[in-house]
């Protein structure tokens, strides 16, 4: 059973050629971002010649917030990759780190908590390849002499999408969308039904619609994000700790669901806290706008391309502050309907 799939191990045949820099930022700067919208934050780079001088510059600036680790290989095949099998995950994604194309991880996020049965591989239009999923076990079962660039063509059930996938030479030329807008969430009410200070899963309650909801978003090629207040820890009822776990569990069902939320932030203080360590007027407790400006800035976006959807006045008026657009769910008007109304 996959219950995630957090490594991705990234081919470099021209390494040289995906640091170019453009509009600010070095291509795999680019491809790191988007990989790391999916839960990927356990990174293999395998290069065929040395980069060392080119990559240790870049290593701090790189968006991942896991582990990045660089490997030198005489050839890019099935049989090198092989003898460094016991560092990677059981199961893993192999992609090429000149190609670019977020679209293609939305077909096998179902996959990442399923059975997989044999390597699953995307490929964009015109056949080009994006993104394999394999285990470690499937991976020995391969020719040690096949290529590794080959594999993400050979030896996969292959699906196709309509998503370009982008080279360093093609980026300035296409409209992928150098800051992409984003939809900021909250969470209870807007996501799943508010029951009340709701800290484990079993008083976790999906609404209707919002799977569908999340997918149309994603595949608009927005970012998702969840900005919650959390008051729940500051007055005793559950922990940082429970809050994260929910969370994770709440974000890999999304995931298996074929939709991803990027990035989320809660806040649990409150002014007048029952445990003092959480007694304060916080900048990120909503109507103030901390969480998401604090998002905004990581993600390098503009509030003019965002909006927030929330159940309540504080959710707006956080919106508001931040500059941006918002809208209210109401027993009437839900997520899915907000997103049939707004996202083409």
């Amino acid at each position: 059973m996959i219950t995630g799939v957090p490594h991705c191990v990234l081919l470099f045949p021209d390494p040289e050629n995906v640091l170019r820099t453009h509009a600010g930022h070095s291509f795999l700067f680019r491809v790191l971002r988007d990989y790391q919208r999916f839960g990927i934050t356990n990174v293999t780079l395998l290069m065929a010649k040395e980069t060392a001088d080119f990559l240790a510059p870049l290593c701090d600036k790189l968006p991942l917030q896991g582990t990045l680790k660089t490997y030198t290989l005489s050839a890019l095949t099935a049989g090198a990759l092989q003898q460094l099998a016991p560092l990677l995950s059981e199961t893993f994604f192999l992609a090429r780190g000149d190609r670019l194309c977020d679209g293609a991880v939305f077909p096998l996020l179902p996959l990442m908590n399923g059975h997989l049965e044999a390597p699953r591989s995307v490929a964009g239009t015109h056949d080009t390849p994006a993104l394999t999923l394999l285990t470690r076990q499937m991976l020995e079962s391969i020719p040690a002499s096949e290529s590794l660039t080959d594999l993400l063509n050979k030896h996969c059930q292959t699906t196709s999408i309509d998503s370009p996938v982008l080279t360093p030479d093609t980026l300035p030329l296409s409209t992928y969308p150098l800051h992409r807008p984003a939809v900021f969430l909250d969470r209870d009410g807007v996501l799943n039904y508010d029951h009340g200070y709701i800290g484990t899963q079993n008083r976790f309650e999906w609404i209707t619609g919002t799977f569908s909801a999340l997918r149309r978003i994603a595949r608009s090629g927005r970012h998702i994000f969840i900005v919650t207040n959390q008051s729940g820890v500051a007055r005793g009822y559950y922990s940082e700790e429970d809050v994260k776990n929910l969370m994770g569990w709440a974000i890999a069902t999304i995931r298996s669901e074929g939709a991803t939320v990027d990035d989320w932030r809660c806040c649990p203080f409150h002014p007048t806290a029952p445990l003092e360590q959480y007694r304060q007027n916080s900048e990120w407790r909503k109507p103030a706008p901390g969480m998401i400006q604090d998002l905004l800035i990581k993600w390098d976006l503009r509030p003019a391309d965002c909006f927030l959807i929330g159940d309540q006045k504080t959710d707006l008026q956080a919106a508001e502050a931040a500059g941006m657009a918002a809208y209210q769910v109401t027993p009437e008007k839900t997520l899915f309907d907000w997103t049939m109304d707004l996202l083409p």
